[in-house]
């Protein structure tokens, strides 16, 4: 080909008309890429995907706080005596007069049982059989309580025995045996000592599972989980005892209830996640926190809600974890064996129900179960082609 044939730009004729129909090539492509993919209709599907899927989580969102709302609100709303024990110095014909005027004044608000002497009555008291003791005398009664047991039942308690006092032409004073410290007048403190362990034990149970934990074998969780709970309950009670001085005098009963309680809420909401994934763990979760704190009766007590609801959240973590703070650090560790063994039955399941995981190999949460025979994702003649 001669000078002469070149164009001035120095690009043979023959590239210029190949790129041409290039260029009308890459526009056809581009035609039937878009044609393919189905045009606005099919761009429209993800849209209407991401509404549905904000509004299930909208709803999803709205029951969890109905469990919650229903839990609190239908436990603590009309809070009273309900078969609250409590002690007459006396026979046994004067508990049953007790007992009956008490029922006139509050039909099924208290249990009364007789003992023999004034230091009998008292010791009932603090060793958590009773939560107050009539000693009739004259001019006037006296009642024994201990506002340690809980303001809300103590109040009630003096309210209804006064009424009685009255309507015996008696007066009636008020001795309290054990009171809250100064620091917490209301006994708030080992209220949010609980729910301070119980919420980011069930966080770490989820995170251990799903996300930094995932590739751990399941002792290997277990490990990790009581390595958490050591950690995390003497934080716990670094803070309540020395710290603060929220909840004095038994730091180190303080921190073992503390290890069992996490130890516990860790390992049973792992288990669940492992076994039935995200609907396990969120079943898990609303048992133990908005179930599990309203039943146990927070501050008011077991003997002020209604007593279904109470006997079921004695049965919980959160439930046993409460009277045996109250009863160690108030009441020189009395009464805490039921608690305790009730604490260690979950501990125990959690434990037993993460390890069995070794043994059966559940897929992990966010995974899906790989069939036999059917190649993973990424493998095979496409995966190789594309490599």
């Amino acid at each position: 080909m001669n000078d002469s044939d070149t164009p001035d730009n120095g690009v043979p004729p023959d590239s210029e008309t190949s790129g041409a129909s290039g260029k009308d090539a890459r526009e056809q492509g581009g035609d039937g890429a878009e044609a393919n993919r189905g045009g606005p209709a099919s761009r429209g599907r993800p849209r209407r995907r991401r509404t549905l899927a904000t509004f299930a989580g909208a709803v999803g969102a709205t029951l969890i706080s109905l469990v919650f709302i229903a839990s609190f609100m239908g436990a603590l709303h009309a809070p009273g005596p309900r078969a609250l024990p409590i002690g007459v110095v006396g026979s046994r014909t004067q508990a049953s007069a007790l007992s009956d005027s008490l029922e006139r004044e509050r039909p099924g608000g208290y249990t009364v049982r007789s003992y023999p002497t004034v230091q009998a009555a008292r010791n009932a008291i603090l060793e958590r059989e009773v939560n107050a003791a009539l000693v009739p005398a004259t001019p006037r009664h006296v009642l024994a309580v201990a506002t340690a047991n809980g303001s809300a039942a103590t109040n009630a308690t003096v309210a209804d025995a006064t009424a009685v006092a009255r309507a015996d032409g008696m007066q009636l004073a008020v001795q309290n045996v054990r009171p809250l410290p100064p620091n917490d007048p209301q006994g708030l403190s080992q209220v949010f000592f609980v729910i301070a362990l119980l919420a980011p034990s069930l966080v770490f149970a989820n995170l251990l599972v799903t996300r930094f934990g995932k590739v751990m074998h399941p002792f290997g969780q277990l490990l990790a989980i009581a390595a958490y709970a050591v950690l995390v309950a003497a934080v716990a009670t670094a803070l309540a005892d020395p710290a603060i001085g929220a909840l004095t005098g038994a730091p180190w009963g303080l921190f073992g209830i503390g290890t069992l309680l996490a130890f516990a809420a860790t390992a049973t909401a792992a288990a669940a996640a492992r076994w039935a994934g995200g609907l396990g763990y969120l079943l898990v979760f609303l048992l133990f926190i908005p179930v599990g704190v309203a039943s146990s009766g927070t501050t008011l007590g077991p003997h002020m809600i209604a007593p279904w609801y109470a006997d079921l959240g004695k049965a919980l973590p959160a439930g046993s974890a409460l009277p045996a703070i109250q009863n160690t650090v108030y009441f020189d560790g009395n009464a805490i064996t039921t608690p305790l063994l009730i604490l260690s039955a979950w501990a125990l399941a959690g434990a037993v129900a993460l390890a069995l995981v070794a043994v059966f190999h559940p897929p992990t949460p966010g995974s899906r179960r790989q069939h036999p025979g059917r190649p993973a994702a990424g493998s095979g003649p496409a995966a190789d082609a594309r490599t």
